[in-house]
């Protein structure tokens, strides 16, 4: 930072929020503009990227299902890679203004309708909501219908949704959001292409479109705008959001992503090979498929059907899934994790707790 850039007297208090970054600033000389660098940006991993590796092992043989579930996996991976490649530049970055980023949006519009915006920037002078995308190859944006065509440089071609219209439908659908808690304002948005080798080839004109290097010019030049949000205000904003923010919660998989659970394999899964495993002893199992022996492991093989069948397990539920012998072992099996009890006798049944994470 040059000598003419530097403010002589400044106060600047950083505040670091579970999925906030929050700066602010307080100049007392008001003839030159400070600069100040965001510290860190929280995100949480999706929990999909520990879960859906769990359902992909114990589906039974289909592989076109197989390869889209792994697919699915794919682009959770590339979409929170991208996201906190963003984030990384972000906080690289000196910006003249506070600001305010917010991650992990998952709010509900109306019963059974929620929406999820994974980067939201406030300021005094602007919202702005940032709608990465980490695709690589040449890209064209097409129109009737709008749509997205991805072309690799295997030649391999991709027809995608249009990042364009999902990202208008994000600023229309929090728009409404907000003005259903009373607070009625305007809000930009920008499709970020994060990926290196992501090239927009066709695009309509002024389409809010930029790669990663274009964020500290569309900053700056959104700093010039004309104050319109108080201190107050925006922390009203913020406040609202975060106390409203439910998580995404797509459990139990079966169930999200329409799989029978009866074709779920049963029992352990051996860690070698994903097989299901044989019981040898109270302690043992074996592969029959490697050979491996291991040491029983009631906890995973349970949480297994918490991800992936339901948020509650009965006894005689929990001897079919884990293949035990009586309900005494299957008493056992439940004591290994706490769970929550409901239910007396036959109609006991044991519930994961809720809001506790699975990995």
């Amino acid at each position: 930072m040059s000598p003419q850039s530097q403010i002589t007297k400044a106060a600047i208090i950083l505040v670091i929020l579970c999925g906030t970054c929050y700066i602010n600033s307080e100049v007392t000389n008001n003839s030159e503009r400070e600069w100040l660098q965001i510290k860190k940006i929280r995100r949480n991993e999706p929990e999909l990227l520990q879960t859906l590796p769990r359902l992909i092992a114990r589906l039974n043989s289909n592989q076109s299902r197989t390869n889209a579930l792994q697919k699915q996996l794919y682009n959770v991976e590339a979409g929170f890679s991208g996201e906190r490649y963003i984030d990384r530049y972000l906080e690289s970055l000196e910006v003249p203004i506070s600001l305010i980023v917010l991650t992990d949006i998952h709010l509900t519009l109306t019963p059974g309708n929620s929406f999820q915006i994974d980067t939201l920037i406030l300021s005094d002078r602007f919202l702005l909501i940032l709608d990465v995308k980490n695709i690589a190859g040449n890209l064209h944006f097409t129109t009737n219908p709008n749509q997205l065509e991805q072309t690799l440089s295997t030649g391999e071609e991709t027809i995608m949704d249009c990042p364009l219209d999902q990202l208008k439908t994000h600023i229309y659908i929090l728009q409404v959001w907000l003005a259903k808690k009373g607070i009625n304002v305007d809000i930009l948005g920008r499709v970020v292409i994060s990926s290196k080798s992501g090239r927009v080839k066709k695009a309509p004109t002024n389409s809010p479109i930029i790669y990663r290097k274009g964020l500290p010019i569309l900053l700056n030049e959104l700093a010039k705008l004309p104050t319109i949000y108080s201190r107050n205000q925006l922390s009203e904003i913020s406040k609202v959001i975060k106390q409203s923010n439910v998580g995404f919660n797509p459990f139990p998989l079966c169930s999200h992503y329409g799989i029978d659970p009866t074709n779920l394999k049963r029992g352990q899964l051996c860690s070698n090979c994903d097989n299901s495993m044989i019981y040898k002893s109270h302690k043992q199992r074996q592969c029959a498929r490697c050979g491996l022996i291991e040491p029983n492991n009631y906890r995973e093989s349970l949480k297994d059907w918490f991800i992936l069948v339901n948020d509650s397990i009965s006894n005689r539920e929990c001897r079919e899934f884990l293949q035990l012998n009586n309900k005494d072992e299957a008493y056992y099996a439940l004591k290994t994790l706490h769970l929550n009890k409901t239910g007396n006798s036959v109609a006991t049944r044991y519930r994961w707790p809720i809001g506790k994470p699975f990995m």
